[in-house]
């Protein structure tokens, strides 16, 4: 499938790259699956529409708009029409970190709210003038370029401006939804880092420095559930994942590598999410594969190959 090979080529060459411009994608490597994404995306929507769950909400996404996808949270590709035609922009995560640093004024807690910003033709005709130029720059290797990685950050910088002001008269209870979609985004974070030793809500509370309580009630305004049934759901995603991408692992293994006590506890756990055991799931999945629909996992394994041990964890797909 063409959009997968498209994103298998940019998983592998990120790291390297920091910035990948990718153009003429005609819709997601998956469909009705959970993803989760270590990468910062931009999707700059030309044609079509499409539609997704983004942490349990849904989202459309029409022409003309800019949709800021954070990196750690789970989205679910629903359905594209067939004109559909986007530019994704992707950030490695060592560039991520970095521009998260330098740019303090920008403040992506509201994207998380509302993804989408709507821009007027001129506003598209610039901002794409600027991936032109961000595509040059990431596509140019540093012996022509010797301060391409501070070339590409200020080209970033132009670029984040441009839709800091398309959002900028956002009124008081979109700021209020901004801040706890701040606590809520550093919970995907910390999630991402801690998920296999730490299924206790109170953990992430004390690192957000609210109490159990508050800090759930915050979530579950965030996202419409609560903080435990959150970390439930990334937990059944990452087994999900490891069962149909990494068949050398038992399920005793899986379940160390999740953090349960005991491989029982763990089986308990995935039967309660997904009504069968993790044996019979490994099975059901794997006659999918050789039937030749396995997409979710091709795209967990893709990624998996190529992002390093450390990273592994950090994407997986939902079937």
């Amino acid at each position: 499938m063409e959009t997968e090979r498209i994103f298998e080529e940019a998983y592998s060459s990120i790291e390297n790259k920091e910035v990948a411009v990718i153009r003429n994608v005609h819709g997601f490597p998956v469909y009705g699956s959970d993803i989760i994404s270590p990468y910062m995306m931009l999707f700059i929507c030309h044609a079509g529409s499409s539609r997704a769950l983004y942490d349990m909400r849904e989202v459309m996404f029409r022409p003309n708009e800019v949709a800021m996808i954070l990196p750690n949270h789970i989205i679910r590709p629903i359905e594209c029409s067939p004109d559909y035609s986007i530019t994704i922009i992707m950030h490695s995560i060592a560039f991520e970190q970095e521009m998260t640093q330098r740019r303090m004024t920008h403040d992506r807690n509201k994207f998380h709210a509302l993804p989408a910003c709507l821009m007027t033709d001129e506003e598209m005709g610039q901002y794409m003038k600027a991936v032109d130029m961000l595509e040059l720059i990431s596509g140019t290797p540093v012996t022509r370029y010797p301060h391409r990685h501070e070339m590409l950050m200020a080209q970033i910088d132009i670029m984040a401006e441009m839709l800091d002001a398309c959002r900028r008269d956002m009124d008081e209870n979109t700021m209020a939804r901004s801040r706890n979609n701040g606590v809520f985004n550093e919970f995907c974070n910390l999630l991402a880092t801690n998920y296999r030793e730490q299924h206790e809500v109170a953990f992430y509370a004390e690192k957000a420095h609210l109490t159990t309580r508050h800090f759930s009630v915050i979530i579950k305004e965030v996202v419409g559930i609560s903080a435990s049934d959150y970390i439930e759901q990334y937990l059944a995603t990452q087994a999900k994942n490891l069962l149909s991408t990494r068949p050398n692992l038992s399920v005793q293994q899986i379940s160390d590598h999740l953090g349960y006590a005991d491989s029982p506890s763990f089986c308990r756990f995935f039967k309660r999410h997904t009504g069968t055991t993790p044996m019979d799931y490994r099975k059901l999945i794997g006659d999918e594969h050789f039937g030749g629909a396995g997409a979710a996992g091709t795209a967990g394994t893709a990624y998996a190959q190529h992002a390093g041990a450390d990273k592994r964890r950090q994407l997986r797909a939902r079937h």
